[in-house]
């Protein structure tokens, strides 16, 4: 079986919906990996996929079981100094003692759930594992992703990109079935629902033209389909509603750019038309804020599964 780009999360589905096909963790092989995603692994685990292939072609390992080898060390260890003696790339990962004079409220939540000494340690444990982001939000007592964001900057740590924990997730049989489950979920929604997400999804890979085409030709089809247009709208507000990380996110990411920048999306929110190359900007915000937040892609995916579950349960309790 071929796999799908990891950015498809497993899917392969056909015009009209009705086909769809899940890779299995075997098919995430060394080699796949190595070869598609290699950009996305830290260097410790490309060296040794690179070093197995080079001297063996038989029991290759899954890409999870790798990772657990590779990083037993760190699971296994008492102290910092124990990590940074096995592994040099975290030598100038920074014990939070150091910044616990910080003004930042991280420290002062951190504190009520844990202690500073251990802290550190555990903390690069649980990344990587990888243990998920709102688990360490809510076990750290913390308010927000962005927190564990700027611990990340100030200690000094290194985190694991969103496309390889996904890789690691799909290698693992267990967690492979886990997120087709959710997939195969997603699937069963609303047909018109699904194909606005497809056709969003294809339109990143048009050019500026095409794209202009097409969204005028989803505007008149909505126009004149206005109960579609109103399901749509329905799932998009409570997929943000459901994701206020997300919203703060993104008010982060947004005072960061231009005024230029701000004015077009200012003119986009307020429903007014934009020229091509205003559209062109405000998709590469969007490409950027995500490209810089890989990490949110899985929380809206899910949130976004959720909001049209929710919409399909409070359909069948009015009928």
């Amino acid at each position: 079986m071929q796999v799908l780009s990891i950015n498809s999360y497993q899917i392969s589905v056909n015009t009209n919906l009705k086909n769809t096909s899940f890779c299995s963790a075997k098919d995430i092989t060394l080699e796949y990996v190595i070869k598609n995603h290699s950009k996305y692994l830290p260097e410790r685990i490309k060296a040794e996929i690179r070093r197995l292939l080079r001297t063996t072609d038989k029991n290759l390992p899954q890409l999870f079981e790798l990772h657990n080898t590779i990083y037993k060390p760190l699971f296994d260890a008492k102290t910092l100094d124990e990590v940074k003696s096995a592994f040099p790339e975290f030598k100038e990962v920074l014990d939070i003692s150091a910044i616990k004079e910080n003004r930042s409220k991280a420290i002062p939540l951190i504190q009520k759930n844990s202690s500073l000494d251990i802290f550190t340690l555990d903390y690069l444990k649980k990344l990587y594992k990888p243990t998920a982001q709102d688990i360490l939000v809510k076990e750290y007592g913390l308010t927000n992703r962005n927190l564990l964001l700027w611990l990340n900057k100030k200690l000094n740590i290194e985190k694991l990109s969103g496309t390889y924990i996904k890789l690691l997730q799909m290698s693992d049989e267990k967690e492979n079935s886990r997120i087709a489950k959710l997939s195969r979920k997603a699937l069963t929604a609303d047909s018109e629902v699904q194909s606005y997400r497809l056709l969003r999804a294809a339109e990143a890979h048009r050019t500026p033209e095409y794209k202009e085409k097409k969204r005028q030709e989803m505007i008149n089809f909505y126009k004149n389909n206005p109960e579609k247009a109103k399901r749509i709208g329905l799932v998009s507000q409570r997929t943000w509603d459901l994701c206020p990380e997300i919203k703060k996110a993104f008010s982060e990411y947004t005072k960061t750019l231009s005024p230029h920048i701000r004015r077009i999306l200012s003119k986009k929110l307020a429903g007014q038309p934009l020229s091509v190359d205003e559209r062109r900007i405000t998709f590469g915000y969007y490409k950027g804020f995500w490209e810089k937040h890989e990490e949110l892609k899985s929380v809206y995916r899910d949130r976004r599964i959720q909001a049209i579950a929710e919409l399909q349960q409070n359909n069948l309790n009015k009928t």
